[in-house]
């Protein structure tokens, strides 16, 4: 009887020792093998739309958007989705594939890539007198320009002259001016800068008149001769030669 209960407490102890020592082995968990990463490059970010503001038609833009050329009015939206929200002192708003742009005439929106320079241009549009008017500045100050080619330089009245500033009678030189009426009194000034859209030039020779005339500046080969004018139908276009 005594080897047999030794026998059972040896047995027991057996067991606690193999509960004790699976109590305390690591748990073997197989490593479940990870589905593969589901990774998804961006797709490219799609070139920005080419537009430019290329004339003004009295209260409507002509707008050349990634090579097609659209007439709109302030509000009028065009079935490819192009909408002129506003249009103001030569600078046009317009939404366009669900982003908004702003276009200075001559310009198109501000891209983040790099591109070679190239040459500013302006397209402008007759009016329904065939005249050909477009604004611009002169030495910073917002004007509105009638393009004559006849006219040997820029001009304008005395009235416009003290409105930019122009200080013709101390430092402009007196000059006989053939018009249509005769000859009259000028003074033929330097104006540091003129431009139109993006084309500035610099130094440029202009006549200030006495009286009322002429009623628009105009805008003459002192400007024009730095550029190169090219017809395309009804329309006008300056462009930079360099």
């Amino acid at each position: 009887m005594k080897s047999a209960g030794i026998f059972t407490l040896t047995k027991n102890t057996r067991r606690r020792v193999l509960s004790l020592i699976f109590l305390f082995l690591p748990v073997m968990v197989p490593w479940a093998s990870e589905p593969p990463a589901d990774i998804t490059l961006p797709a490219p970010l799609p070139a920005p739309p080419r537009l430019v503001l290329e004339a003004l038609l009295g209260g409507k833009a002509v707008i050349n958007f990634n090579g097609r050329r659209a007439v709109l009015a302030v509000g009028e939206r065009k079935p490819s989705g192009l909408h002129l929200r506003s249009l103001k002192g030569g600078v046009a708003t317009v939404d366009f594939d669900g982003r908004q742009y702003r276009l200075r005439l001559g310009q198109g929106p501000i891209s983040t890539r790099y591109a070679k320079p190239q040459r500013e241009s302006v397209t402008i549009a007759p009016d329904s007198r065939g005249m050909y008017h477009t604004p611009g500045a002169i030495n910073g100050l917002p004007v509105q320009f009638l393009v004559d080619t006849g006219a040997t330089s820029v001009a304008m009245n005395a009235h416009v002259a003290r409105r930019l500033g122009v200080d013709y009678l101390l430092r402009g030189q007196p000059v006989m001016v053939n018009t249509a009426s005769g000859r009259s009194q000028g003074w033929f000034v330097e104006l540091h800068e003129v431009s139109v859209g993006g084309i500035k030039v610099h130094n440029v020779g202009a006549v200030v008149m006495e009286g009322g005339f002429p009623q628009k500046i105009l805008l003459g080969m002192s400007f024009l001769n730095h550029l190169q004018i090219q017809r395309n139908g009804l329309l006008l276009e300056l462009r930079e030669k360099y």
